[in-house]
């Protein structure tokens, strides 16, 4: 029997939308079992609405150290805050924006 953990997911480049970002950030926000570290979804078409159920899993996720962010030019100022005050604090802790 393997027991693999998942530990970081490189979604860079791929067109899930606003419905498929935030239903993943959602259920990992749910999810307090989850152990990924990792986040590169740069070039997502990253928005405003999306980064605020991501800034939510972020602030109660323990694990996840890492968030690539770059090249979403969607993102905006209001997205971007929400981001920055979910890592705020943790030390350590790479954004990429």
């Amino acid at each position: 029997r393997v027991n693999g953990v998942l530990k970081s997911i490189v979604l860079s480049g791929n067109e899930l939308g606003a419905e498929g970002w935030c239903a993943i950030f959602a259920a990992l926000r749910d999810n307090k079992e989850n152990k990924i570290e990792s986040w590169d979804v740069s070039d997502q078409g990253i928005n405003t609405e999306i980064a605020k159920v991501l800034a939510e899993y972020v602030s109660v996720s323990g694990v996840l150290n890492s968030i690539d962010l770059r090249f979403n030019g969607l993102l905006g100022d209001e997205g971007k805050g929400a981001i920055r005050d979910a890592v705020n604090g943790r030390e350590g802790f790479e954004l990429e924006m």
